[in-house]
């Protein structure tokens, strides 16, 4: 029997954005599993508190579930403090001694096998499995100093810029030397696998994507509107809807609209003369079917775009950017339609707005791809294998 301790940085559900997406797909996985008993362990934040009935019924009886609460809220002072000492203030936030407590408790308890720590910012507990002899798995969901890199890159605030790379140098430290304590890396591109490998090379590391859901019904390609739903409280969806509306469509789109619905949106974040702000949305699946074009405008971040595995399970025809299909081996006007040029950008909108049998044929190979590539049969067989050799 092999005893996993499943430890994530924010709860699965609901699946409010990528990131709980992603750990509710290897917790999926692994409760498929034959002879693998999980205790889930989740932070609860001002963000993503903990609420055991969003959890699926089936899961709760399948698994152990407990939670801590834990202030993530940025302190101005502490940030200031952190820049000074050189130390990552992103990580050290997710530290708090009555968490490591309880998580001790817990491992006193039970004999665990392997512990799963999903992101970096939860390596600060590293320590208590190394105790204890339980063997660690890192599962990186993006090459965080990345995000933080290229952000410094795509704005002309001369102080933000020095900002976002100062933070980007203190996360890559970070990564590199606490990922050279873990037994494993799980990383969901090969790109980032590969990237931790050249720093890491005596860490066992894979790429494992996410699962995606593959069995939904054929969308209808009569609808040509356009859609985006992401996160608002993450600054890459923030930039990228930004360089829509001041870059892609500055004077408005004609004779359709661009509707946008996310976590943390709130109607005075978003005004467009073209643009529905649609706020939070409750039903995501509801939100995708009901609209045409989905549109990734990303400009930074690392990882792969749940977002954009979701939609092309979904076959929706998609318009997206180079960052926004990183880590996927897809192909311009095959699966998806990609343009980093504002105005070639906006030029792949209308074409797609008004030709229904490229909306199909682009939607009909999206789907086909994921269901060839992320299918969660597929994905559990090598999660379980990789354990296995850890």
């Amino acid at each position: 029997m092999l005893k996993v301790f499943h430890f994530s940085n924010k709860p699965p559900f609901p699946l409010r954005d990528g990131g709980c997406i992603a750990i509710s797909s290897i917790l999926k996985s692994l409760l498929s599993a034959p002879n693998v008993e999980v205790t889930h362990f989740t932070l609860s934040t001002h963000k993503h508190s903990f609420n055991i009935e969003h959890y699926p019924e089936s899961w709760i009886k399948r698994m152990k579930i407990d939670s801590s609460r834990i202030d993530t809220k940025t302190n101005l002072l502490d940030a200031i403090i952190h820049l000074i000492k050189n130390k990552s203030y992103n990580v050290t936030r997710f530290y708090d001694k009555k968490v490591a407590a309880k998580i001790k408790l817990e491992l006193d308890k039970g004999e665990y096998n392997i512990a799963i720590l999903e992101s970096i910012y939860l390596l600060p507990y590293l320590q208590l499995f190394k105790d204890k002899g339980i063997k660690v798995i890192a599962r990186t969901h993006n090459v965080e100093y990345q995000i933080w890199s290229s952000m410094s890159e795509n704005t002309n605030s001369f102080i933000k810029k020095w900002y976002f790379q100062k933070l980007a140098k203190q996360l890559m430290k970070f990564e590199i030397q606490e990922l050279s304590k873990v037994n494993g890396i799980i990383s969901i591109t090969e790109e980032d696998a590969k990237f931790f490998q050249q720093f890491e090379p005596e860490v066992m590391t894979t790429a494992i994507p996410t699962a995606v859901k593959t069995n939904f019904p054929e969308a209808d390609y009569s609808k040509s509107d356009f859609y985006f739903l992401g996160a608002m409280d993450w600054k890459p969806n923030q930039e990228g809807i930004q360089w829509m509306t001041e870059k892609v469509i500055p004077e408005g789109l004609k004779g359709t609209k661009f509707y946008v619905g996310g976590k943390s949106l709130k109607k005075e974040d978003l005004h467009h003369p073209s643009v529905e702000n649609c706020g939070e949305i409750k039903n995501a699946i509801d939100f995708i079917t009901n609209h045409g074009i989905c549109i990734i405008p990303m400009q930074s971040g690392s990882g792969l775009k749940i977002k954009l595995l979701e939609n092309m399970a979904m076959g929706k025809p998609i318009v997206t950017t180079t960052e926004g299909v990183r880590g996927v081996n897809i192909t311009h006007n095959k699966e998806v339609l990609i343009a980093d040029d504002p105005n070639e950008f906006r030029e792949l909108m209308y074409k797609l707005h008004l030709d229904e049998k490229l909306r199909k044929k682009l939607g009909t190979q999206s789907k086909l791809y994921i269901r060839n590539n992320y299918s969660e049969e597929k994905i559990t067989r090598r999660l379980l294998a990789f354990l296995k050799d850890i």
